[in-house]
């Protein structure tokens, strides 16, 4: 089954790519988006793997916190597998969202 659009069905889906400065800290700019809504956003992770979610006044807490974990979660692959932070990050997570 093939993706069309951004917005998904359910769940957020997380659409963020990485600045053309060097790192770190990496500073990715993008998107989340719901059913319903899209929140605009920057994410900085530090070279220690702390990352730090920039968002417009709108974005629900909880929204928030699911794309710092889902950037987190990419960047510790990358980390495991001895590699630089991704440079595109395309991410979905199911689930009720934006409460």
């Amino acid at each position: 089954m093939s993706i069309v659009g951004r917005n998904p069905e359910s769940g957020v889906r997380l659409m963020l790519e990485l600045g053309r400065d060097e790192g770190p800290p990496w500073t990715y700019e993008g998107a989340a988006y719901t059913p319903r809504s899209t929140h605009p956003l920057r994410v900085i992770v530090e070279a220690d793997g702390k990352v730090e979610v920039e968002v417009d006044e709108g974005m629900p807490q909880d929204l928030k916190q699911r794309a710092r974990q889902m950037v987190k979660a990419a960047y510790k692959h990358a980390e495991d597998d001895h590699q630089p932070p991704p440079r595109i990050i395309h991410r979905w997570r199911g689930g009720s969202v934006g409460r």
